[in-house]
């Protein structure tokens, strides 16, 4: 829970006016779901006293009118919840994605490519709905059972602390039912997963099946796993069934009970009595509910906080703030290994210097893309050092090794985005049309405004080339190191030339 009210304070402090004005109605809304039992009885008191259908009929209307009042106050607090979690949840997106950007691409792949994406959707949506929904309709609810109980403690003490003891009571009998259906409704989930496996083997199989004898063996398990599934269906119904209603039973028990103790003249004997203290149990009871099942879901949500703080605090690649020109490159001893234990790299010594046009070969699994990527910066040696003029690579700040080192990849994907403004962001500066069409023609690419889809995979082999190729054309002149990953495979004869010559003129 720590981890939680960290978060939530962070994004208090961010956002204090959203959060203000998400309290300011929680407030407004608790006296007004409280002054439905006050006004009732009160209501009910001049009934009592003037006995004419002129004040009921008053009574009525004004109900009515704060029922509507209090629906759209409602739909302003939930539009007020949306703005304050929407804003946080932002700040958050860009907080997780800045701190991927600046982090070893060694620690993405440690944790998952498809964790990091189900964390920056899926646990950064479930912060949102903590932060932004269920902390303050939790802190509604604990507002309007302290509220509803000072009201009824002004009223009748003795009664006031039965409701309490009895609405504990109820909290700690949903609390177990829930656990008990929520571990009962794991196991049925966990068979129809089961069958749900066994369906998907049965379709890729099924030419097996067609040319062999083996339906009967395939049948077999499948009423295997449908019986298994309908027993553990039959244990969750019966588990349901009982808790449900037991606790629906106690519900109704302890409402005749208290309608019992408020007929006799020792609690009043009075319609308004019976009528008011009934809405303050009912009230305690529904936003008792509330809070329980809220802070369940607290919980649940308590391991997506903690997969989000751990992108969050992903240790940056670059954490000196070196920013001079590389004209000398080193390689110390560096030995490098994949988060599964694949040794890459072992021992590798080399010096680079400025002015040096070098080829990097081998058979496939020789290591030449770990090799550069622990040029880039990608990835750190794991024993070793990689020095620039002298310095450890990592002193470089992120921004000048990304300016320093220049790669071009032959599956490098692109945005989607016209060719213009991919040019021009990737590039860092604006492109005139002027300039662009000139570009085009010359790598002989048509002006005819397409667009990039897919990351590029929508373009040809060659036109994504030659894109790469007009990338190297803007970026090289500020460039200390260039990397060629098989560019040229794929391009026309003339681009090629072309791309050949700009490098040996380089």
């Amino acid at each position: 829970m720590k981890l939680i009210f960290r978060y939530l304070g962070q994004a208090i402090r961010n956002f204090p006016k959203c959060f203000c004005v998400s309290m300011g109605l929680i407030l407004a809304l608790t006296i007004m779901e409280t002054f439905v039992p006050w006004g009732l009885r009160q209501y009910l008191e001049q009934i009592e006293e003037q006995n004419n259908y002129g004040t009921i009929a008053l009574g009525i209307g004004f109900f009515a009118l704060y029922l509507i009042v209090k629906v759209f106050v409602k739909i302003i607090w939930y539009v007020s919840l949306d703005h304050f979690g929407g804003k946080y949840i932002e700040l958050l997106t860009l907080s997780a994605e800045r701190a991927m950007s600046e982090a070893s691409y060694y620690d993405i792949e440690r944790l998952g490519p498809g964790v990091v994406r189900n964390i920056l959707y899926t646990d950064i949506f479930n912060v949102f709905r903590v932060i932004g929904h269920t902390a303050p309709a939790m802190l509604g609810a604990v507002a309007v059972i302290l509220a509803a109980l000072a009201i009824s403690f002004v009223y009748e003490p003795r009664m006031t602390i039965l409701i309490l003891f009895a609405t504990a009571f109820g909290i700690l009998l949903s609390w177990c039912s829930r656990k008990i259906l929520s571990k009962t409704a794991g196991k049925t989930n966990a068979k129809m997963k089961v069958h749900d496996a066994w369906c998907t083997q049965f379709v890729e199989m099924l030419p097996v099946i067609q040319s062999n004898h083996i339906l009967p063996y395939y049948q077999e398990k499948t009423s295997e796993n449908l019986q298994e599934f309908i027993s553990t269906a039959i244990s969750e119904d019966k588990h349901t069934i009982f808790w449900s209603e037991l606790i629906s039973g106690y519900h109704t028990l302890f409402s005749i009970a208290l309608s019992a103790l408020l007929a006799i003249p020792l609690a009043g004997n009075s319609i308004a009595n019976l009528m008011f203290f009934t809405m303050i149990a009912n009230l305690i009871m529904e936003q008792s509910q509330v809070l329980e099942m809220q802070f369940q879901q607290l919980s649940k949500s308590h391991v997506s906080f903690s997969h989000v703080d751990t992108l969050q605090n992903l240790p940056k690649r670059q954490i000196g703030n070196v920013e001079r020109p590389i004209s000398s490159v080193e390689f110390h001893d560096v030995g490098f290994s994949y988060p599964n234990g694949t040794q890459a790299l072992h021992s590798i010594s080399c010096q680079l210097h400025k002015g040096d046009f070098i080829r990097l070969s081998g058979p496939n699994g020789s290591g030449k893309t770990s090799f550069i990527k622990i040029l880039t910066g990608l990835y750190p040696p794991k024993t070793g050092a990689v020095l620039f003029d002298g310095i450890p690579l990592a002193q470089y700040t992120q921004e000048k090794l990304n300016q320093h080192i220049l790669y071009v990849g032959q599956d490098e994907r692109c945005l989607n985005e016209t060719f213009q403004k991919y040019l021009a962001v990737i590039s860092g500066r604006p492109l005139s049309d002027e300039e662009f069409l000139e570009m085009l023609n010359r790598v002989q690419l048509p002006a005819d405004s397409r667009a990039i889809c897919e990351n590029g995979n929508s373009l040809s082999v060659g036109q994504r080339k030659k894109l790469l190729v007009l990338k190297m054309m803007l970026k090289v002149k500020d460039s200390s190191i260039l990397i060629l990953d098989e560019l040229t495979a794929g391009l026309d004869a003339e681009t090629t030339r072309q791309v050949f010559a700009l490098v040996q003129k380089l």
